[in-house]
C-alpha cells in the first residue's frame, strides 16, 4: 500500500524532531565534558627501600597528592623527581606530598642509608696513680700519677713500667691490691676506671732466681746469656733475672736445662724479663711450663724451646702500638671493652666473622631489643681462630644473655675444623694483650710462630698511640659502617660472583671433633645461664650457575643441623633465607652491602622473635 503525502510529511516531521533532539543531547554532552575536568593519575615507582601506603591514585588537576612511605629500617628519604614536593616525618613514617598536580606523573623516590652519627660518645676522664710498691723509676720516684682523657677507647691503657726497677725482682704487671691478691693488669693493657674517678694500681713483682744458681757467659755490650741452671726444679714461678753482676740477661742458651741437678723443671709458670732478646731451641727442653710471661720487645723464641705447647700467654707491652690507627682487626679489643663493662647486664651478642661485621644492622636490632639487652656485634674476621675468640668472650657472658652464632660456611676456624693462629690474632689484641691470656692454647703449637709473624709486621709499621682507634669505620656496636650502597638501576648486572666462584658451602668442614669443640663453648654459655641460638651466614647464590649453591647449602644445613641436634642445639633459621642474590653483596660473596645487611637483619630479628627472644 502506498503512503499518502500526509503520512510522508508526518514521518519527516518525526525524523527532524528526533534529529534535533539528538543534536541537543550531543551538544549538552559536549558542554558537560568541557566543564568536567579529567582527574590526573599519579603513581609511585616500586622500590626495595620503602612501601607506599597509596602507590597509585587520582587527584583533581591542581590538587596535591599524598602518600605515606614506610621506609625500610636503616634508610631515609632523600628526594624524588617531581618538581614541587614536601615531606614530613612523623611517628616513623614519611609523608610525601606532591603539590599542584596538573599532569599524569610517574614519580621515582630516592632513598639512602640513614645518616646515623658514627661518632662514639666517649669522654672518659680518669686518673690512675701508680704505686711502684718497693721499686723506683730511673729518677728515683716511687709513684706516678697519670691523667687520661680518652676519645677512642672505653678503658685506658696502663703505662708499661719499662723504667721501673727493683733489685732482685721482675715487674710482671699492675695489681689493684698492694699484696698482689687483686686484679692483675698486664703492662700496657687496659683497666676499668669509672669516669671522673681515680684508681690506684700497685706494681706486681716476682722475685727472680738467685744469681748463684745460674751459669752464664758474657756477650757483647754488657749482656749475658744463661747457659745452665743448678737450683731446685720446683720453684714457682720460675723467674729469670733481668741482670747479673750489672749485666743484662739477654739470652737463654740451648744448654740451659741440660744436665741440671734437679733433672727437670716442674714449675707451671715461666717469667722472662723485658731484657730477654733470644730464647734458643731446646733451652727449656726439660721443663713442663704451661704459662709464659714475656714482653713484646723480644726478638726470638725458638719454636723448639719448649717440649709442650704453652697453654697461657701473658704479653707485657714495651713497644708502642702500631696497628691501632690503621688496622680494622683492632676493633676486637674495643668490642671486648664494652662486653667487659656490661658483664652484669643482659646482652644480645652476635658472633661470626666479617659476615656479621658487614652483615648486621645493630641499630635496627637495638630498636627492637634495646630496652631489654645491650647489643653487641662481635664478628670481626672469619680467618681468625674462633676458639681463641670464644675462650675470651665466654668469660663475660652471664645469666639470661643471648648468644647468636652464625658460623661462616667456608671457615675452618668458625666450624672448629682447625684452630690455626696467625699474626692477625695478635693485631686484634694489640690494644689489650691481657685478652690473650684468657685463651687456652694447649692444643695449638703455632702461637709463638704467629707472634713473631706479628712482630715482623710491626717492624714495618710506624708507631702510633693507644689513643688512636677505628671508630671512623665501625660504630659502637661493632658494625662496619663504610657505605656500601645498593643501586636499583644496575641490580641484575650485579648478580655475579665477587670471589671468583671460590666461596661456597663446605659440608666437608663439619667433623665430629669440630662439632664437639663447638658444643663445648655452647655448653659453657648455657652453664652460665646464657642461651645459644644458631643461624646461617649469608652466601651469594649468584656465584655459580644453576642450582649448585642451593643444593650445596641444603646439604651443608642438613649435616650441620643433624650433628648439633644430637647435643640438643637447634637452628632458628632456614638456610634458604640466608641465600642472597649477588646484587646484595659488596666486594666478596659473603660481605653484604647496606641493603643486604638490612634484609639479613630483618630476617634474623624475625627468627629470634619466632624463637621466643
Amino acid at each position: 500500500m502506498r503512503s499518502s503525502w500526509k503520512d510522508i510529511r508526518s514521518k519527516k516531521t518525526q525524523f527532524f524532531f528526533i534529529l534535533l533532539l539528538a543534536v541537543c543531547v550531543l551538544l549538552c554532552g559536549c558542554t558537560q565534558t568541557e566543564h568536567r575536568p579529567d582527574k590526573v593519575k599519579v603513581s609511585i615507582v616500586d622500590s626495595l627501600f620503602f612501601t607506599a601506603s597509596v602507590p597509585t591514585g587520582e587527584v583533581e588537576p591542581g590538587e596535591d597528592f599524598k602518600t605515606e612511605l614506610f621506609l625500610r629500617t636503616g634508610y631515609e628519604f632523600v628526594s624524588c623527581d617531581y618538581k614541587e614536593y614536601a615531606t614530613e616525618t612523623k611517628d616513623g613514617k614519611t609523608v610525601l606530598t606532591l603539590k599542584n598536580v596538573s599532569r599524569p606523573s610517574r614519580v621515582t623516590v630516592e632513598c639512602q642509608k640513614s645518616k646515623v652519627s658514627n661518632a662514639v660518645n666517649i669522654d672518659l676522664k680518669c686518673t690512675i696513680k701508680y704505686i711502684f710498691n718497693g721499686g723506683t723509676d730511673r729518677e728515683g720516684a716511687e709513684e706516678r700519677t697519670v691523667d687520661y682523657a680518652l676519645t677512642k677507647h672505653l678503658r685506658p691503657n696502663t703505662i708499661n713500667g719499662a723504667d721501673v726497677e727493683r733489685k732482685g725482682y721482675v715487674l710482671t704487671g699492675w695489681n689493684t691490691r698492694a699484696d698482689g691478691e687483686g686484679e692483675h693488669i698486664g703492662l700496657g693493657s687496659r683497666v676499668t676506671v669509672g669516669d671522673g674517678e681515680e684508681a690506684t694500681l700497685y706494681a706486681e713483682w716476682e722475685q727472680s732466681i738467685g744469681e748463684s744458681q745460674l751459669l752464664y757467659k758474657e756477650l757483647e755490650n754488657d749482656k749475658i746469656a744463661l747457659t745452665g741452671y743448678r737450683g731446685k726444679g720446683d720453684i714457682q714461678p720460675f723467674v729469670i733475672p733481668a741482670e747479673i753482676d750489672g749485666m743484662k740477661v739477654a739470652e737463654i742458651s740451648s744448654s740451659f736445662t741440660t744436665n741440671m741437678p734437679c733433672g727437670t723443671l716442674s714449675s707451671k709458670t715461666l717469667v722472662l724479663p723485658n731484657t730477654i732478646e733470644r730464647v734458643k731451641g731446646n733451652s727449656f727442653l726439660h721443663s713442663s711450663f704451661s704459662e709464659l710471661y714475656f714482653s713484646d720487645n723480644i726478638e726470638e723464641i725458638d719454636e723448639k724451646a719448649f717440649p709442650y705447647n704453652i697453654e697461657t700467654f701473658h704479653i707485657n707491652a714495651v713497644r708502642k702500638p702500631c696497628f691501632q690507627a690503621v688496622n680494622s682487626n683492632t676493633i676486637f679489643s674495643d668490642n671486648m671493652d664494652r662486653l667487659i663493662l656490661n658483664a652484669d647486664k643482659k646482652k644480645l651478642i652476635f658472633f661470626s666473622g666479617c659476615s656479621f661485621a658487614y652483615g648486621l644492622n645493630s641499630h635496627a636490632v637495638n630498636d627492637v631489643y634495646g630496652d631489654d639487652y645491650v647489643v653487641f656485634n662481635m664478628g670481626v674476621n672469619g680467618d681468625i681462630n674462633a676458639a681463641f675468640q670464644m675462650d675470651i668472650m665466654v668469660n663475660y657472658i652471664g645469666k639470661d644473655d643471648v648468644f647468636v652464632h652464625a658460623p661462616e660456611e667456608m671457615s675452618p676456624s668458625q666450624l672448629m675444623f682447625g684452630y690455626f693462629v696467625n699474626n692477625i690474632m695478635f693485631i686484634m689484641v694489640e690494644g689489650n694483650y691481657d685478652l690473650l691470656s684468657l685463651a687456652d692454647f694447649s692444643d695449638n703449637g703455632g702461637v709463638i710462630r704467629a707472634f713473631f709473624d706479628y712482630i715482623e709486621l710491626k717492624d714495618e709499621m710506624e708507631p702510633c698511640d693507644y689513643n688512636d682507634g677505628r671508630y671512623e669505620d665501625y660504630n659502637i656496636y661493632g658494625d662496619y659502617t663504610y657505605e656500601r650502597p645498593y643501586d636499583e638501576s644496575t641490580e641484575t648486572e650485579r648478580d655475579v660472583t665477587y670471589s671468583d666462584n671460590a666461596y661456597c658451602y663446605a659440608p666437608e668442614l663439619l667433623t665430629e671433633s669440630g662439632i664437639e669443640k663447638l658444643v663445648g663453648y655452647y655448653d659453657a654459655i648455657r652453664a652460665k645461664g646464657g642461651k645459644v641460638y644458631l643461624s646461617y651466614a649469608p652466601v651469594n647464590i649468584s656465584a655459580r650457575g644453576g642450582t649448585e649453591m642451593e643444593e650445596k647449602g641444603r646439604e651443608f644445613a642438613e649435616k650441620f643441623e643433624s650433628m648439633l641436634s644430637v647435643y640438643g642445639y637447634e637452628f632458628i633459621s632456614d638456610v634458604e633465607d640466608y641465600m642472597f642474590l649477588g646484587r646484595y653483596f659488596y666486594d666478596s660473596d659473603y660481605h653484604l652491602n647496606d641493603l643486604g645487611a638490612a634484609l639479613r637483619t630483618e630476617r634474623l630479628i624475625s627468627d629470634l622473635q619466632a624463637a621466643g627472644v
